[in-house]
């Protein structure tokens, strides 16, 4: 895994505190829109083939969303997805180098 800044370190820190976190993942951005992989993750919801599987989800759910909402208003761009399941809530921040991921229980 990459050395992180601490300021994103603290981030991932604080976010896995809250009660109904069960996950917080960062995803690398490669060029050309391709996954880059986990680069830092915590919580046992994103441990090995599960962790993997999330990844691979979410960058092609970013990648879809982002070009849907890029056909319907040109120059504009994804900030926030927010995903829910009946077991859980995905909430989803694209950056141009990472992505960030909170699983959390729905409230």
């Amino acid at each position: 895994m990459d050395n992180l800044p601490p300021e994103i370190e603290a981030t991932l820190a604080r976010l896995s505190a809250y009660r109904a976190v069960r996950g917080v993942m960062i995803l690398a951005r490669a060029a050309g829109g391709a996954g880059g992989g986990i680069v830092q993750s915590t919580g046992a919801v994103f441990d090995g083939d599960s962790g993997r599987r999330y990844a691979g989800a979410v960058e092609r759910v970013v990648a879809a969303t982002t070009s849907a909402v890029a056909t319907v208003e040109e120059g504009d761009q994804l900030r926030l997805m927010r995903i829910r399941t009946k077991r859980h809530e995905l909430i989803i921040t694209p950056d141009d180098k990472y992505l960030l991921v909170v699983l959390q229980d729905p409230q």
